[in-house]
């Protein structure tokens, strides 16, 4: 802007520079420099070589560090480094600490007078745990009051002898061993429990476990074919050809019928007009389940399901066992897709027969072929002619009743082998709890495995709750903590601790949430958040989006 229509003098201490941007001479130079020199054409300049010690003005430009301000703050290192200092001699309890300690506290004071003048035939409720074990109390050094060789901790040390016994972070066996022959006082063995479980450093570093499995919830089977479908994408497949490296998938939760639709990528346009299609021979349903991907947050998605009056239900964040039916139906794909591949056939043709067997072949949950639920018959394959013709037609399908019956037995039965196996456990969460949430991947190993805190705002179903940021989870994936303290929310607004948290995109301010209903997930309507760049060729132009 400043250099363009005006002749100028480029200096420069890089003596080869100025044979390289010159335009005339002899000699085959690489098309880099042709190309630089074609972007420099449009300039009107003369390259002069200035040795470095002359080219002072530049050099010092180069070589120049910005002056930090005055108020600063510290390098981080230093209170880092004040911190492993201090920390310890702060936690540390010496012995005139627990001397004056067992001087001062009144269980302790009363206890002495028992054990050395007697017990009384009324012992007070607060002595209780020590009259069990009177006979191997004893004092010593004065004040202190042991248990065999282990030292009695008054109440107001306790916090810190746990948090020296914790001070290697080992698990809970480890503390109650390393606690069992020094110190002793009545519940240690809960305290130690409770204290591990509710470090902060222990739950980010992942060493206490994940939270406990909730029950598995069956969903409700539709009564009527076609009445609620789920819809995934399946893929990127590798080794089929380019425009058909994704599979759109649509699978009927009352006949298990699967409709699949190979494209080459995936947007919300090619998947409103697969539904679109599906829609004009089967119907319009009444409910459609999908996961979070940013094709079913957009607007555009939104707008498709709502001018039908088809109810969108999201599942929660990470959390693919919601939407199980059409991600089950995936895994039978792919497998039979590999195995038609392995035997020579194209990709169109493997699929073809994956999905016509699987129409064909009676359900584990339903006891009949989706094709019989779906269409009210069966569909006939090569085999089915070897058998002798039939003198009537085939009746009507079976009853809704009794399918229904048997996919409720279905159910039963997977319900009680998933509980039994995972040894689930009903959660305790409620709203306006304080949870942290197991993160699905991290940028790097060290990374803490456990988010910020965040409180729980509303239930939306049997185990989905809704956070203060918008987001939706399992309880699979949440556990309870205590309510942070300032400086772990001043911690928790920090990018440098939330980086590569998780991938999901942010609520969009300003849309009102969705009615919640039993289920598990519903929210508000979401845009998806696209990286905006500018291309690379315009890097050496200065724009102005302001003229028009």
């Amino acid at each position: 802007m400043y250099l363009y229509g005006r002749h100028f003098t480029l200096r420069t201490d890089h003596q080869a520079l100025t044979a390289l941007l010159a335009t005339t001479g002899s000699g085959h130079k690489p098309l880099r420099l042709y190309r630089w020199s074609e972007r420099l054409q449009a300039y009107n300049f003369t390259t002069v070589f200035t040795p470095g010690r002359d080219n002072v003005v530049a050099d010092l430009l180069s070589r120049a560090t910005p002056t930090p301000a005055p108020d600063t703050a510290p390098d981080g290192s230093e209170s880092e480094l004040i911190l492993m200092l201090h920390d310890p001699l702060r936690t540390t309890v010496s012995l005139q600490e627990l001397q004056a300690a067992s001087a001062q506290d009144p269980v302790l004071v009363q206890l002495r007078t028992f054990i050395q003048e007697g017990w009384p035939a009324k012992v007070p409720e607060e002595l209780a745990p020590f009259h069990r074990v009177r006979d191997d109390l004893s004092c010593w050094n004065g004040d202190c009051v042991a248990r065999g060789l282990c030292t009695v901790i008054p109440s107001s040390l306790r916090p810190r002898i746990l948090n020296m016994a914790h001070d290697g972070h080992l698990g809970i066996v480890r503390v109650k061993q390393r606690c069992r022959s020094l110190v002793w006082w009545p519940g240690i063995d809960r305290d130690i429990e409770v204290m591990v479980k509710d470090c902060t450093a222990c739950l980010a570093s992942g060493k206490t476990g994940p939270p406990p499995t909730p029950p598995l919830q069956p969903l409700q089977w539709p009564a009527t074919p076609w009445s609620h479908i789920q819809v995934d994408i399946c893929g990127e497949l590798h080794g089929t050809p380019h425009h058909q490296r994704f599979l759109l998938v649509a699978y009927d939760l009352h006949s298990k019928w699967p409709e699949v639709l190979p494209v080459g990528s995936v947007t919300t346009q090619q998947i409103t007009d697969f539904l679109s299609s599906l829609f004009a021979r089967w119907g319009v349903p009444d409910a459609v389940t999908t996961d979070n991907g940013p094709q079913f947050l957009s607007a555009d998605f939104a707008a498709f399901t709502g001018e039908r009056g088809i109810k969108h239900i999201r599942t929660a964040l990470y959390h693919p066992q919601a939407n199980g039916g059409v991600e089950r139906f995936n895994q039978t794909l792919k497998n039979g897709l590999r195995a038609h591949l392995t035997e020579g056939l194209p990709f169109g043709k493997a699929l073809q027969n994956t999905l016509l067997h699987y129409r064909a072949t009676p359900h584990a949950t339903t006891g009949s072929s989706p094709a019989l639920l779906m269409l009210g018959r069966e569909l006939q394959l090569p085999m089915d002619r070897l058998r002798p013709p039939r003198e009537d037609p085939p009746g009507p399908p079976a009853a809704g009743p009794s399918v229904g019956d048997m996919v409720a037995e279905t159910q039963r039965r997977m319900k009680h082998r998933y509980d039994r196996a995972h040894r689930v456990r009903g959660h305790t969460l409620k709203v306006t709890d304080w949870v942290r949430i197991r993160r699905p991947h991290r940028s790097h190993k060290l990374l803490s495995l456990w988010s910020s805190p965040q409180q729980i705002i509303a239930q939306l179903g049997p185990a989905t709750f809704r956070l203060a940021d918008g987001s939706r989870w399992h309880a699979s994936r949440l556990r309870r903590v205590n309510p942070p303290s300032a400086q772990e929310l001043a911690t928790a607004a920090d990018p440098r601790h939330t980086a590569g948290d998780w991938d999901f995109p942010p609520v969009t301010p300003g849309i009102p949430p969705e009615p919640e209903v039993p289920g598990d997930a519903l929210g508000p309507r979401l845009r998806p958040v696209r990286a905006r760049r500018q291309p690379l060729y315009l890097k050496d132009y200065v724009l102005n989006s302001g003229l028009g």
